[in-house]
């Protein structure tokens, strides 16, 4: 393999699908203006379609394909350029999974990895957004977030595990997960993105996007003040939501994907004892991301 990937990574979410909308306008447009198709330039890697060579030369495994040491001998082999399917220098890939290991065998490597963004959002907001998202309480949500044990099934588009357990997706806890990418030990560039920032300056989050591609792959992107100014007006929040109720949006499953678009909600409604529990919880990662801690003392 030859550094193939460049992963788009984050706990589910936290703002994953508005950085994927700023990065396919940024890549795969002309003039800068976002439509929900163009998504599909940045697909997950966690998606059934990606299974089709173990279904044809590995049928036993295939069938225990839900099994996690299965899938996990065949992490790396379903990443390949042959698997994905793609002649271009590196593909984008979107990523809910931690990067972990189990049954000595880990999710990715340095030598399929091209490049890192990873998309974080503060905890208490994550809570919030997963218990709509899964039709869950926030207080299921806050165990589902602190846990090691979370996961959650792969997209299965085609339908084929309808009467089958599905393949996981290891997610882990949230400090788990966004420390392992922040922490990884790959030979590539990495950027963190905060999604706060996305909402409060995003302006600025592209600005910061495209010099990390311009000076540490050497990019050129024409046209770039125009492509920008599209960008902004064309992922703003209030225009997704209309454009999803009015077309769709193919990723949405049984409700609503655009909901709030803001930040700080958790302020207005999660309890002392929610917020203090989360605090508790993830105290060291979100001071050193630059969440403020408001009850926890430590």
């Amino acid at each position: 393999m030859n550094k193939q990937i460049f992963w788009i990574a984050s706990y589910p979410k936290s703002g994953s699908t508005l950085l994927r909308s700023i990065l396919s306008s940024i890549f795969f447009t002309n003039d800068g203006l976002f439509n929900f198709k163009l998504l599909k330039n940045i697909p997950i890697i966690e998606s059934t379609i990606n299974l089709e060579f173990i279904k044809k030369n590995h049928p036993r495994d295939y069938i225990n394909i839900h099994n996690l040491e299965v899938l996990s001998k065949y992490w790396q082999a379903i990443q390949s350029r042959e698997n994905l399917g793609f002649n271009s220098d590196f593909l984008f890939v979107k990523t809910h999974h931690a990067l972990s290991k189990v049954f000595n065998h880990s999710f990715t490597s340095d030598s399929c990895t091209r490049g890192i963004i990873y998309v974080v959002r503060d905890p208490r907001d994550v809570v919030l957004s997963y218990a709509h998202h899964f039709n869950s309480s926030i207080e299921k949500s806050i165990i589902k977030i602190s846990s090691t044990k979370s996961a959650v099934d792969w997209e299965d588009n085609q339908k084929i595990f309808l009467n089958k357990k599905k393949p996981l997706t290891i997610l882990s806890s949230w400090g788990f997960n966004c420390e392992s990418w922040i922490d990884n030990p790959f030979k590539c560039p990495f950027l963190l993105i905060k999604y706060e920032d996305m909402i409060s300056n995003k302006l600025k989050t592209i600005e910061k996007i495209v010099n990390f591609f311009q000076e540490n792959y050497s990019f050129e992107f024409n046209n770039l003040d125009k492509k920008i100014d599209n960008i902004i007006k064309s992922t703003d929040f209030d225009l997704l939501k209309k454009n999803e109720v009015e077309f769709g949006f193919p990723e949405a499953v049984g409700k609503k994907f655009f909901r709030k678009g803001t930040s700080n909600q958790w302020e207005n409604i999660l309890t002392k004892d929610q917020v203090l529990s989360i605090e508790k919880k993830f105290y060291p990662l979100m001071k050193k991301i630059g969440y403020k801690i408001v009850y926890y003392k430590k």
